[in-house]
């Protein structure tokens, strides 16, 4: 297997097969540790069950213990964005919308960061493979012109799989930042959307239980003064 490697290392050029494989191995970093993030890090995958529990609480007035559920859940980002909602629980609703679009702007680029360089390196990649095929074509083309024979006839084949290896390895490259972030961009979104969804979910829970408790305390109220 090595041997294959280091033989089209050097069918493709050196120069042009290290730079792609530098490329190569920056992509993959990049894909591995956002697929941590948002995999493993950042995304709740119970989030309906979570919400569930935190309607309960604040439904039954336990918005300490709500909050103390989102910081269990931390790092996620949902339980933080929600935190910081639970957190103006008493204030108007203006204000928790307010709480939960700045927690929101915190949490997104936290998604958004480092993902949109897959797309530089896959553009990056495809470039270098065309690179190495000119420079193949150039070995090629100098080749015809000053040798003759069985000669020309074997630097113009080694010329043309410099040309043929290098642009396989920089399309395989790109193909795979490019499936990387779609894939990645497909889970970031869902995140996202998630959070979008809960934020409004939220607002509605404490706006029902503001009504809930004004209307018990009107109800106390009319019961004193009959």
């Amino acid at each position: 297997m090595l041997d294959f490697i280091a033989r089209k290392f050097e069918e493709g050029g050196q120069e042009i097969m290290s730079a792609i494989t530098f490329v190569a191995f920056l992509s993959l970093v990049i894909i591995i540790e956002r697929a941590y993030r948002y995999w493993l890090q950042y995304d709740l995958a119970n989030s309906s069950g979570f919400m569930a529990a935190v309607q309960k609480m604040v439904m039954n007035n336990s918005i300490e213990n709500a909050i103390r559920l989102c910081k269990k859940a931390r790092p996620k980002l949902l339980p933080y964005v929600m935190s910081e909602g639970l957190k103006r629980a008493n204030d108007s609703t203006e204000e928790i919308e307010h709480a939960l679009e700045t927690a929101t702007l915190t949490a997104v680029p936290k998604l958004t960061k480092i993902l949109p360089f897959l797309g530089t390196t896959a553009n990056v990649a495809t470039l270098l493979g065309l690179l190495g095929t000119l420079f193949g074509l150039m070995r090629s083309f100098a080749a015809a012109a000053r040798l003759t024979g069985s000669a020309k006839q074997t630097a113009l084949a080694a010329g043309i799989s410099e040309a043929l290896t290098a642009t396989s390895f920089g399309l395989g490259t790109a193909l795979m930042c490019l499936l990387a972030y779609g894939i990645l961009v497909m889970k970031q979104t869902s995140i996202m959307d998630d959070i979008s969804r809960n934020n409004a979910r939220l607002i509605d829970l404490l706006y029902t239980r503001k009504m809930k408790i004004k209307g018990g305390s009107s109800g106390s109220s009319s019961s004193s003064s009959d």
